[in-house]
Parts: C-alpha cells; structure tokens; sequence
C-alpha cells in the first residue's frame, strides 16, 4: 500500500454507534476525515443521536443503513472510501445460545461481508479491523507476572472457556479474525488488526456496553470483586490506535492494546484512593489463590505512536461518565470529596498552558471559570469560546494581575484554582514593570483572593524549571536533578533568560511563604521548556524556538534544555488537583536535549527541510542532565516522547500558517 495515509479522507466505520465506533467516529472527525457510518437503525434515537452531536457531523458524517447478516448490505457505505475500520461485531458476554443470541454468525459473517464488500471497491487501500486480545491470550501458554504477551500469541477454541462466561464472545472473536486473516491473503487485501484490552473511559452515549459494565458493578453495591487479572485500556488510545493504523503506511499487522494488566483488588483501591467515601467491596468473591497478573509487549503499539492513558485516570474517566451519563447516582454520605469538586478558576486562561488546562478540564466535566484581561478582545479569547463544552461550563471572568481583588469574582464558590497567569517574556525593556511585579505582585493578589473563599480546597501554581536549575551546582550528564532544587535569585542573573528566570523564582518563593503563613493547600508544577500543539492564536516564547529552527536560522543556541508536551503539563495540573496525596512540587521533563539533538530529530522527520548545520558559537557544548521522573509517575504521567512532542508542534505551526515552506518528506 502507497497511500493509505492523510491524503485519503473518505473513510467508513462499520457499527459506528457502538462503543470504541462512536469513539472512532469522533476522533476522524476532529481529524477532518469524511465518514461513512453503519448502523443497523438509521431511526433509532438510541443509535444515532450522540453520533449526529458530535463537532463536525453536520457536515462530514453520513449515516448508512447496514445489516452483518445482509450480503451486499456495507456496499453502498464502502463505496467510494479509501478506508474501512471494520468495528461492527457483537460484544456479549454471559451468552447461553451463541447462535440464538446472535454471536458467532454476526462476527464470522459479517466480517466476511464487509471484507467482500472493500474488495468490489476499488478505492479500498487498508481496512482496520477491531479484534480483541480475546484471540491473542487463550493460547495454552500460561500467564505469570514474569510472562510477557505479545502479537505471536494466537488464541484456540479449545482454551476459550478460561472465563466460562466469556466463552462464546471469545470464540467469536477468534473465529472472525482468523476468517478475516485468510480472507485478507487470499484476496490480497491490506489489513490490519487493533487487538485491545478491556476497553473503559468515557461513553459517547448512554447506552452501558459490557466492558465498561465492570466498573459500574464494583462501584454500584457489588459485595465482592472477582477474582481476575484483566488487560485495561483507555477508549481513547484505542480509538486514535486505529487512525494510526490506517495512516502510517508501514503499519501491518496486529496490534495488542493494553496500559497494563490489573487483578479487581487493584481496581478497588484505585477506586477507593479517588473516591474515599465511596462504598466498595472489601473481599474476594472465592477464596482461592489470587489470578496471577502477566505483562502485554507495549513495543508494536508505540511503533504506531501510542503512549496510554495511565490506568488510575481511565477508572476516573470511566466513573465520572457514569455520572455525566446520570447511569449512577450518590448521596452526601455514599459520595462526597473530589466527584463534587467541579467548580475551578484558571487565571491567564488565554495562554498556552492554560488553554489547553481549560480544554482538559471541560474535558474532565469540570466548570471552568477563566480569567482574561480582556473578554472583550474577540482575538485571544475565541479558541476558548470554541472548546468542546465551553459553551456550557466555560465562564470568562476580567481580571489584572496587578489589581488588589480583581480575581475575587473569578475564584468565588471554586473549589480549586490554577494559577498559571504570568509573563512569558524572554526579552524586555522594564523589567520590574513588565516580568517581576506581575509575576511576584500578581501570584500574592491570586492567593489572597484564594484566602478569601472557604470553598478553595487546592491551588496549583504553574512554575517552572526555571525555579529549580539555577542552584550553583553543576550540571553534567550524571547528574539527576529533583524537586529538593530550589533556584538562588542571585544565579538567576547569570541565566540568559534572567528576568523570566528570577521572576519565576521569585513569584514561587513568595507563594510557599503566603500559603505556609496562611494555611493554604498549594501544589506547584515546575514544568521544562513546553512544546506541542497550540490551541491559542499568536506564538509563545517556548515553541518560537522550534519555529525559529525550522524557519531559516543558519545556527541553532548552545544550549541543553528539558522538555516536555503541552499535554502531559495540563494533565499533570489536574492530577496535582484531584489526587489526594500530591504534595509539594512536581518537576516536568520528559528529556534533557541540546539544541543540535533537536535539529537532529527534526531532521530525521522532514529530511528534505533545510536546518542549521552548526552551533551559535564555537565554546564546548553545553551539558546535558537527567530530570527525576519519580514524582511526575506518582501522579500517573507517563510522558509524550520528545520526537512526537516535536512533530505535533511543527505540524501544528504549519496548520496555523506560521511556516513558509512546504514540509515535505515527512515521516
């Protein structure tokens, strides 16, 4: 296959009312995709209604009636698409008559169907095929902590009945992939498979499917928890593993999807450390030994880009859908704490940070009230006013940095505050007037603000590493640098940023010493330079560095930097809010690399780009050094790699037209 790729945007989902479909359906369309969507009742609100809500539907969604038992029923779907994901198969698991209850049949031959119906296509180049690890595991190998699962193992009937009541919904799956696989090689037909693990996170719609149904028994008055070791995953990883699929030519295959591999006691305590006043099962539901837990190979999946959604954020994701969703409900005495703590204040909310906090948060369920300097300025609020939710729960407060009470209005009735307002300014002319007072002045007018209102439970202050490298020691390759380093004002002088750098150490010192004399919660989070997707407008002073790269500079700085993707930033904001136990700072830095590895990696991802070729000076390199990951993994981040954190931001600045030049050669 030559082009399977980004050029080919007509695409059809079969079953695209279920639940990884709806997912899929989403993601295409928020990726520009064309879609063609199959379900069985084009009537039936139940199947239809979310689908046709989502961004974009109106315009690029088309839904097609198609039946898996109907032989030429997927033709008029398929006809005209570059790309098939083939998701249509039922998922039941406590099944008694598997050809009564509609299992096999459905799964076998409708696969069968929709494969010949992409092979009298001719547009056709790749079909995606939503399997299951259900035909990777059974395989008679047995499964210990120290065994790793990977894309060789094959399932046989002969073990599908592990799990008694899965038996028929596993056999299914094996039938109908083998059948795809054959039917694939002998009709010379691209395909590959996604084969995922429990599958739990938000629901599109309403309708409860059956995996995400083992948390809702747990956290609904279940008295015990099976005894089983399951493979998790995020619904988004799943769905985005798809489109990776389809367009990343070298993709082939199978791919095992799974964040790790969980026993229900697991679950249970995850459940319990976010939810403590929540009623869950205590025992077992046997006496026996444990199920041993096992280990699923994560190096296909990467291959394709994917790095998952940690376990304890799917189990919250999956809980709060169920209350979005009003498919459970609690009391003050069964529910309180973080569930209820959906009120928040983001301040500077039009930046870079901060905007993509608040898309996360809207995201997450939370209402957000938002700070600007100015609602009225239609230019740096507008991204906001357009993030999925907004609409709802998005509210744009005025407030001045330097203004006593002006955050006052913002914060009231909040339970949590993210205070990210500061200047990002590399190069100034009035140093006190433009950097410190808003930094430092501006961080204790928040606080106070944030005193002020009972209902404030946590602040998170976005800092910066900026407070934490310039200590006097040195720095060297060996050398691993923690949250215990803390930046003297006076080497921040020495520092080429040295006004940025001062007034982030400053506004930081200020801030510990307010919330210690006054009581307050307050997490900081000390992020290194932020790379990735931009959602507002204008260039920040992070990413202009990259850009700068890409745009003609003839040398690139003598200098070593951390560096981390906007996302794993935001998301480590609302960890720091939401996980009980966060305490203190929190250093983020998914690598430490000098400029010229940067231009190296840009360079292994758009060969044909013209790149500087030497360093700005002619002194040693600058080192590099190690970050400690320790208490970022506490929270659950387990980092963007800098190669995507790289790409995602060229790609982005191409989007927003801020490259002159055709990127081509990209890989």
């Amino acid at each position: 296959m030559s082009s399977a790729g980004k050029g080919k945007k007509v695409v059809c989902v079969t079953g695209a009312s279920g639940y990884i479909a709806s997912w899929l359906v989403k993601l295409l369309l928020n990726h520009g995709y064309t879609v063609h969507a199959t379900v069985r009742d084009l009537n039936d609100p139940e199947k239809v209604e979310h689908l046709m809500a989502l961004e974009g539907a109106k315009e690029r969604l088309h839904l097609f009636k198609a039946d898996l038992l109907e032989e030429g029923s997927f033709d008029s779907a398929i006809d005209g698409c570059y790309g098939v994901f083939h998701t249509a198969s039922p998922v039941i698991f406590n099944v008694k008559d598997p050809q009564a209850d509609q299992v096999l049949d459905p799964a076998i031959k409708g696969t069968i169907n929709v494969l010949t119906a992409c092979k009298r296509a001719q547009t056709v180049k790749r079909v995606v095929y939503t399997s299951s690890v259900a035909t990777v595991l059974f395989s008679g190998i047995p499964v210990a902590p120290d065994v790793v699962v990977d894309e060789t193992w094959f399932s046989k009937t002969q073990f599908s009945d592990v799990y008694p009541e899965m038996k028929w919904y596993v056999t299914s799956k094996i039938l109908a992939e083998e059948a795809a696989w054959k039917f694939a090689k002998e009709n010379e037909l691209d395909l590959v498979a996604i084969n995922p693990g429990m599958v739990i996170g938000p629901m599109l719609s309403s309708k409860l499917n059956e995996s995400v149904a083992v948390i809702f028994i747990l956290v609904n008055g279940a008295q015990t928890y099976m005894n089983v070791a399951l493979p998790w995953v995020h619904i988004q990883d799943v769905a985005e593993a798809h489109i990776r699929a389809y367009e990343l030519p070298s993709a082939n295959g199978r791919y095992c999807l799974v964040e790790s591999v969980v026993h229900h006691s697991e679950i249970v305590e995850m459940l319990r450390d976010l939810y403590p006043t929540l009623q869950l099962p205590n025992k077992c539901a046997d006496d026996g030994p444990p199920a041993k837990t096992y280990q699923f190979s994560k190096t296909k999946a990467e291959s394709l880009g994917i790095h998952y959604i940690p376990m304890k954020i799917n189990i919250k994701d999956t809980v709060e859908s169920f209350k979005e969703k009003k498919l459970i409900s609690y009391n003050g005495t069964k529910m309180s704490g973080k569930i209820e703590m959906k009120v928040v204040c983001v301040t500077g909310a039009s930046g870079y940070i901060a905007s993509w906090l608040v898309k996360l948060l809207l995201n997450h369920g939370y209402t957000v009230h938002a700070t600007v300097r100015d609602p009225n300025d239609e230019v740096k609020i507008v991204h906001l006013l357009n993030l999925e939710g907004a609409k709802e729960r998005l509210h744009l407060f005025k407030a001045d940095l330097l203004e006593e009470g002006s955050f006052d209005s913002a914060i009231s009735g909040c339970h949590g505050v993210f205070h990210t307002a500061s200047p990002v300014l590399f190069t100034v002319k009035d140093p006190q007037a433009d950097v410190l007072d808003p930094a430092v002045k501006g961080t204790l007018n928040v606080l106070t603000s944030c005193k002020k209102f009972p209902s404030v439970r946590r602040v998170v202050l976005t800092s910066s590493m900026a407070a934490v490298l310039f200590t006097g020691k040195p720095r060297a390759p060996e050398v691993v640098v923690d949250e215990s380093w803390i930046s003297d004002p006076e080497l921040c002088k020495e520092s080429s940023i040295m006004w940025y750098t001062l007034s982030k150490t400053l506004a930081e010192d200020a801030a510990w010493k307010f919330v210690k004399e006054n009581g307050i919660d307050m997490i900081s989070i000390n992020p290194a330079m932020v790379v990735g997707p931009m959602l507002q407008p204008s260039l920040n002073s992070s990413v202009a560095p990259i850009l700068n790269l890409i745009n003609g500079a003839e040398t690139y700085p003598n200098a070593a930097f951390g560096w981390v993707h906007v996302k794993d930033v935001a998301t480590a904001h609302i960890l720091a809010f939401e996980v009980r136990s966060a305490s203190g700072r929190y250093i983020l830095a998914e690598t430490v690399a000098h400029c010229s590895e940067i231009v190296k990696i840009l360079q292994e991802l758009y060969p044909a780009l013209t790149l500087p070729d030497k360093c700005a000076d002619d002194k040693p390199l600058a080192p590099t050094y190690q970050v400690s990951k320790e208490k970022a993994k506490s929270l659950g981040i387990n980092y963007i790699p800098l190669k995507v954190s790289l790409k995602e931001t060229v790609e982005n600045l191409k989007e927003k037209g801020l490259v002159s030049f055709a990127l081509q050669g990209s890989n």
